[in-house]
């Protein structure tokens, strides 16, 4: 079973500004709301967006054994701090 975050207070206006930081960043998230994303290391992650809740979920679909998931979220976590309400 997939860890799970979820964000909210996040406007699609938001969402594109995300998007938008993370290419610049090297990370290529395909357009949709319901998207798989490929990290470094073999860490794959699956991005919900709900335009009508204003929400992104954000499940850890795979990653190596060595990397803990509290890690994993401390970076999501920050990328995703100034889009948040």
């Amino acid at each position: 079973m997939p860890e799970c975050k979820y964000y909210g207070g996040i406007k699609r206006e938001e969402l594109v500004k995300l998007r938008k930081d993370l290419a610049e960043e090297g990370i290529s998230v395909p357009a949709g709301d319901d998207v798989s994303v490929a990290g470094p290391y073999g860490i794959e992650l699956r991005a919900t967006y709900s335009e009508a809740k204003e929400t992104l979920r954000i499940c850890i679909i795979k990653k190596p054994f060595y990397i803990p998931e509290s890690e994993i979220w401390k970076i999501v976590d920050t990328g995703t701090s100034p889009y948040v309400d």
